[in-house]
């Protein structure tokens, strides 16, 4: 079954980039939406037949595109938010704060020293942690991507977390 959804999807492939264009207004994120599905009917194994497998990928790629608007969603209000404590507004104008020398060189320390924790962490934890932390993935969209429970991510998480203040609370013992 799989090898011949994988063909109705080759298929459909050119229509399946339309609807995806259309719903996007972005061919480079339609492309990628597309090989997206292209690697998730190559991983899944299908147990009981699609009777409609056109319907079936129509559905794959609006999930996909709905999975991706959220995704944005989180990415504007994290950029916003970042700027938001970054600029300071002079009347209606705003104005860039800029770290003194020192303060810029500390927390320079302190990230070089952060991602070195997170290079202790477990190769498994790590990634999670990342997908997570870093690249703004939902637990559900990370458990999805590395192929383990939500329970699991939380796990995860929760062990980087906790190594990370101990090893970072180890820098102000250090300095302090």
């Amino acid at each position: 079954m799989k090898v011949s959804l994988l063909e109705h999807y080759l298929a459909q492939r050119q229509a399946l980039q339309r609807f995806l264009i259309a719903r996007l207004r972005d061919a480079q994120i339609a492309e990628d939406i597309l090989q997206e599905i292209y690697l998730k009917l190559e991983r899944t194994t299908v147990e009981t037949p699609i009777e409609n497998p056109t319907a079936f990928l129509y559905r794959v790629a609006n999930n996909l595109v709905l999975d991706y608007r959220k995704a944005a969603a989180r990415r504007r209000v994290r950029d916003h938010n970042w700027s938001d404590s970054q600029v300071t507004l002079v009347g209606t104008e705003p104005v860039q704060d800029i770290p003194d020398a020192d303060r810029a060189l500390d927390a320079r320390r302190r990230l070089d020293r952060l991602v070195m924790g997170i290079k202790e962490l477990p190769p498994k934890c790590q990634a999670v942690f990342k997908a997570c932390k870093i690249q703004g993935m939902t637990y559900k969209e990370a458990a999805a991507h590395h192929g383990v429970s939500v329970g699991t991510v939380e796990k995860h998480v929760s062990k980087a977390l906790k190594h990370l203040l101990a090893y970072m609370g180890s820098e102000q013992n250090d300095h302090g």
